[in-house]
């Protein structure tokens, strides 16, 4: 894990059920949404979509997952 600013935190070689489970509870917590590079950016609720900045809703997809194993199949499919 990596804190380059009050606004960001990069995960780095992360796997296994229970880190995504972890990795799942801090957009609840955070109100904040998961983005992977070159890959989709996660978000918790359908009407998040429309407050994402438009590079992130226009050029990558934007799935909504909320648990640990949904946040794994969509990197996973990614």
């Amino acid at each position: 894990m990596f804190i380059s600013s009050p606004d960001n935190i990069t995960f780095n070689r992360f796997g296994g059920g229970g880190i995504m489970d972890l990795l799942a509870v801090l957009p609840r917590r955070l109100d904040a949404v998961l983005v992977v590079p070159g890959g989709p950016t996660m978000i918790q609720r359908e009407e998040d979509r429309d407050l994402l900045p438009a590079a992130l809703r226009d050029e990558w997809p934007v799935i909504v997952a909320r648990t640990g194993a949904e946040i794994d199949r969509a990197i996973r499919a990614s």
